[in-house]
């Protein structure tokens, strides 16, 4: 019986070929340790297009309840779905609080999105955590999608 078995594992795989995979959306998170913020981001979104996908820079940090809350949403298939087609860069403000300084990148709502343009340059459009109310899959899911479907 458990040789029967192990065949037949052997032979399918240990996986269900149905079964949809749990897929967060494309990420990056950021350290200073890896370089300049401008050229770093200026790479991540030539690896966002060649991807096909369209990068937004999340701003963020550990002790904030909110992007704890919204993070560990990501599973969430309304927050896939939301999510569909971005290449999200994060970076920590407090971690880059004195690159981030005389930027177009406003940390002070946060967790806060900014659409970046072919050159690594917020477009002008951002969403942050007073789109929704309660942190949960069900308030924060359309307000996202609607933000991230409205790709120009």
């Amino acid at each position: 019986m458990i040789r029967t078995l192990v065949v037949c594992l052997l032979v399918m795989g240990c996986a269900k070929k149905d079964a949809p995979a749990e897929v967060a959306p494309a990420s990056v998170r950021l350290a200073p340790s890896q370089g300049k913020l401008t050229t770093l981001l200026e790479a991540e979104v030539a690896k966002a297009r060649a991807r096909n996908l369209k990068p937004f820079l999340e701003l963020r940090a550990e002790w904030c309840g909110p992007c704890k809350e919204l993070e560990a949403s990501l599973g969430d298939p309304r927050m896939r779905d939301a999510f569909a087609g971005t290449y999200l860069i994060s970076i920590d403000i407090d971690e880059w609080s004195q690159q981030l300084a005389g930027t177009a990148f406003d940390a002070s709502s946060i967790p806060v999105f900014y659409e970046l343009d072919e050159k690594a340059k917020p477009t002008g459009r951002k969403i942050d955590g007073g789109a929704w109310a309660e942190n949960i899959p069900a308030n924060m899911a359309p307000p996202l999608k609607a933000f991230f479907a409205d790709l120009q």
